[in-house]
C-alpha cells in the first residue's frame, strides 16, 4: 500500500514504502497502460472541444527514487525528478486531436 497528495497545482507525490523499486517500476507499468486504454480516450472525449486557434496540451512524467525511513523528503524528490520521463501525452487542437 501507499499514499498520495498534491504537493503542487501540477504535481502529485506518490509514496510506496512498502514496495521495492522493482515493484514501484511494476506499478508504474500498470499505471501507464491503464492511462493510455482509459483515462487519455475519456479526457479526449470530454474535454477537446477547442475554438478556432485554441489548444491544449497534457503532458504526465513520471520518475522513481528509493529511499529511507530517514531519507530528507526533498532529496528524494530531486532524485525522481533526475529520473523523470514522460509517460502520456494528450494534444488537443481546433483541428482535432493527436497522441
Amino acid at each position: 500500500g501507499g499514499f498520495s497528495t498534491r504537493r503542487s497545482s501540477n504535481e502529485i507525490l506518490t509514496m510506496l514504502p512498502y514496495s521495492t523499486v522493482a515493484e514501484a517500476e511494476h506499478i508504474l507499468d500498470d499505471f501507464i497502460r491503464d492511462f493510455h486504454q482509459h483515462m487519455i480516450p475519456s479526457i479526449r472525449e470530454k474535454t477537446c472541444h477547442a475554438d478556432a486557434g485554441e489548444s491544449m496540451e497534457l503532458i504526465i512524467i513520471a520518475g522513481i527514487a528509493e529511499g529511507q525511513a530517514d531519507s530528507n523528503i526533498d532529496t528524494v524528490i530531486t532524485l525522481a525528478r533526475s529520473k523523470q520521463k514522460e509517460i502520456g501525452r494528450l494534444s488537443c487542437a481546433a483541428q482535432g486531436v493527436s497522441l
